[in-house]
């Protein structure tokens, strides 16, 4: 686990939070004493107060979703601690009376199903029944979490924990609060989306809080994954290696689906009875990449097996801190009682709270295009020499990629040598020059900057080399020298700024000159190796302040492998 903090110390740091949490919607007010974060105007349609919280680490839950269309007021405890009751009854006094005292509200407080939520929410809305007698007061218990529906089936006292779905149903009843709908009804619709709602979260590692000790932390192996990971680091169901991610996916989905039958008696998700009716909403609990959580929300709808879900939402809505994890929850739309109100238009009403995150468009599958573009007749070259030499250029190429990440990592962001791997590996997996497509095609599936420089390179070299001439040195002599002046066109790269030029160019003038190609290759080699400790000009390297111990650039080094690659595949054709 990471156990680095920009604020290692825990003190005041919640106070900080939700200040900011209101600076980002000015519309909101903060009760500091109480850390409750609440909408001060009074709508007069509006006769639900809808009040949620809980132990702060969970953000931007739930003072990020405090606003015009969700969360009345929201109340924070300390870090993975439930607020006070003494807390808990200030925002509901606040919700319930905000705008005016002499025209207040009937609360609905959404409490996540863990032991001191449950307890301190209740004491304080026994408190407020107390205090205010005439205040209509109820909650809903978001229970999510089916990991240990087997284990605690036979224990009646210990039920669902509650996971980020918890979002969920704070938007939708928000939304129904919102439109005016009275607290029995508000009551009734919060206790059947729980109901129908099934989560299932994943841990790569454990998160840290800040001012703790990392001593005596439990953390995973490094193939390893914990499937049933609470928000507060609680253990899950079971610990598994990591294969496929997929697997693990496939796996997460066949318990949300089985723990249906097993809650409600019936798996009508599985039976696809409910046909376009759910909701796919996948939680990042704050460690996992947005690279990684889109290829997550892909291989979940991929794996649904006949499961449209109508809605499809991705984001950071209750984290854990900075577990490297994420839950997925289906909420099942088929039941009666969640039919009696439009679901959608709840979930896709407008709200002010700065962190809710959802589109209103209906989710339907996307499938890649498999169009193949035409190639252009120009450079096509179909002399098995040249193939030879290149797929020479591709072996040579992926013997040094571990060495090009490795100069990269020093000097860049590490991904030459993955770049070189994908273009030699585009190359050398097909039929290229015997299907006689156009020599650009080498750089296809080739990314980042050298990409972009191989590409106008080696297309402009097309163009110039007409496929009657491709043996004939001194047409590869002229069509290397047009290359090289159009790509000068795109970059101020020159020899000795420490770029791939510091190779091409040697190259590019010996076999202008005449020379064989072998001292060609040979001088490309020795301006590959020049660029040793040279100072960078351009790229990323040139932010480096010193260059004593640099590795020779890593451009030019694959350049390099290249072009040695090249000279073994013609050496090994004659």
């Amino acid at each position: 686990m990471s156990t680095k903090h920009l604020y290692e110390s825990a003190d005041g740091l919640v106070l900080k939070s939700l200040r900011g949490a209101v600076a980002l919607n000015p519309s909101l007010c903060l009760h500091e004493p109480s850390r409750t974060v609440f909408t001060p105007f009074h709508s007069s349609t509006k006769r639900v107060a809808v009040i949620s919280g809980g132990g702060s680490g969970h953000e931007p839950a739930h003072a990020g979703y405090t606003g015009e269309g969700m969360l009345t007021a929201s109340v924070a405890g300390d870090i993975f601690a439930s607020p006070s009751a003494k807390q808990i009854l200030s925002a509901i006094k606040l919700a319930a009376c905000s705008g005016s005292e002499s025209d207040s509200r009937a609360i609905l407080t959404i409490i996540n199903n863990y032991t001191g939520d449950r307890l301190n929410f209740g004491l304080a809305m026994e408190k407020a029944r107390l205090a205010y007698p005439a205040l209509k007061i109820d909650s809903v218990v978001v229970a999510d979490d089916v990991s240990l529906l087997k284990q605690n089936a036979s224990n009646k006292f210990v039920g669902p924990r509650g996971l980020g779905a918890n979002i969920l149903v704070c938007k939708i009843l928000g939304a129904l609060a919102e439109g005016g709908a009275a607290l029995d009804v508000v009551k009734a619709y919060g206790d059947a989306v729980v109901a129908n709602l099934f989560s299932l979260g994943v841990g790569l590692d454990h998160c840290h809080v800040p001012g703790r000790t990392k001593e005596g932390r439990t953390t995973l192996g490094d193939e390893e994954c914990e499937v049933g990971l609470g928000l507060h680091n609680e253990p899950g169901v079971k610990k598994r290696t990591i294969d496929e991610p997929a697997e693990l996916i496939d796996h997460m989905i066949r318990m949300l689906l089985d723990s249906q039958l097993l809650r409600n008696g019936a798996s009508t998700l599985r039976d696809g009875n409910s046909g376009d009716g759910s909701v796919l909403f996948v939680n990042n609990l704050g460690g996992m990449s947005q690279l990684e959580m889109g290829a997550v929300v892909y291989d979940t709808v991929e794996r649904l097996d006949g499961i449209h879900p109508r809605r499809v939402y991705c984001s950071s809505y209750m984290t854990s801190l900075n577990a490297p994890g994420f839950s997925i929850s289906l909420l099942d739309h088929h039941y009666p009682e969640l039919a009696k109100i439009d679901l959608y238009d709840l979930l896709d009403a407008p709200t002010d709270a700065t962190s809710w995150w959802g589109s209103s468009m209906e989710y339907g599958p996307q499938r890649s295009s498999g169009m193949a573009l035409a190639a252009s007749p120009a450079g096509q070259l179909s002399s098995a020499v040249i193939e030879t030499a290149l797929r020479g250029a591709c072996r040579s190429v992926l013997r040094v990629q571990s060495e090009l990440t490795e100069f990269d990592t020093i000097v860049g962001d590490g991904d030459c040598g993955d770049t070189f791997a994908a273009g030699a590996n585009g190359l050398d997996q097909g039929t290229l020059i015997v299907k006689g497509v156009t020599v650009s095609s080498i750089v296809n599936t080739m990314g980042g900057t050298i990409g972009a420089l191989f590409a106008i390179f080696l297309n402009a070299l097309s163009a110039s080399l007409p496929s009657s001439s491709a043996s004939e040195p001194i047409a590869w002599g002229t069509a290397l020298n047009s290359a090289r002046s159009t790509l000068s066109i795109y970059t101020p790269a020159q020899p000795g700024d420490r770029t791939l030029m510091d190779a091409l160019a040697p190259f590019c003038d010996a076999m202008v000159a005449g020379e064989t190609l072998k001292e060609a290759v040979r001088k490309a080699q020795g301006g590959a190796e020049k660029t040793k400790g040279m100072k960078a000009s351009l790229g990323r390297a040139a932010y480096m302040s010193g260059k004593e111990g640099l590795p020779p650039d890593p451009g030019a080094w694959g350049v390099n492998a290249i072009l040695q690659g090249i000279l073994e595949g013609f050496l090994v054709k004659e």
